[in-house]
């Protein structure tokens, strides 16, 4: 068997027998590979829409920025009206995903990490958790720790991972809506 046809095998979950071996597939692995093209089925759909809307020009004017982030926003609402929570945050992904930021919230460690989320965090329920639901203008963006990014994958430019109390949001950053969440992410 050659190696691309390994490699369908291997990405596809099957288990593929070399010399008698069985070649055992790591699901963890896949779950990621499978983040990945679910992001990046995402960002095709976002890179047509932003063809199709104002382009955002570099500017100091608010207004035109909005415009460009409200355009956006509606035709991605428009094409993902049926989106819900999980659609990229699967729950196998999501079980990998905690357990990559596990180890950065618990102990002594945990406790500086989790005083620095509350800092900036917005008010409880001045964000809505919702997929498609727009950041409200005015509401703090809080930031995610160092240490808790550098154990999740890394993201495209124009999205960012951003946590709002026990959740990690993904957010579309030009749009500026919520693209999927991730409850009980931070315990």
């Amino acid at each position: 068997m050659n190696r691309m046809a390994l490699a369908v095998l291997m990405s596809c979950g099957i288990a593929a027998t070399l010399g008698g071996q069985a070649q055992k597939v790591n699901p963890d692995a896949l779950a990621l590979q499978d983040f990945t093209k679910r992001i990046e089925s995402y960002m095709d759909l976002h890179n047509r829409l932003e063809k199709k809307v104002p382009p955002l020009k570099t500017t100091d004017d608010p207004a035109k920025i909005r415009a460009s982030q409200v355009g956006l926003a509606a035709a991605i609402r428009a094409e993902r009206k049926g989106a819900k929570q999980g659609e990229i945050f699967t729950p196998a992904i999501a079980a990998i995903f905690r357990r990559l930021m596990y180890p950065e919230v618990k102990g002594a460690e945990g406790v500086e990490t989790k005083k620095a989320m509350k800092e900036d965090a917005p008010k409880p329920g001045t964000v809505p958790i919702k997929v498609n639901a727009v950041h409200p203008e005015g509401a703090p963006l809080p930031s995610v720790p160092p240490n808790l990014l550098a154990n999740l994958p890394k993201l495209p430019e124009d999205l960012e991972y951003r946590i709002i109390g026990h959740y990690l949001i993904l957010r579309d950053v030009h749009a500026n809506i919520i693209v999927d969440y991730m409850p009980n992410a931070i315990r």
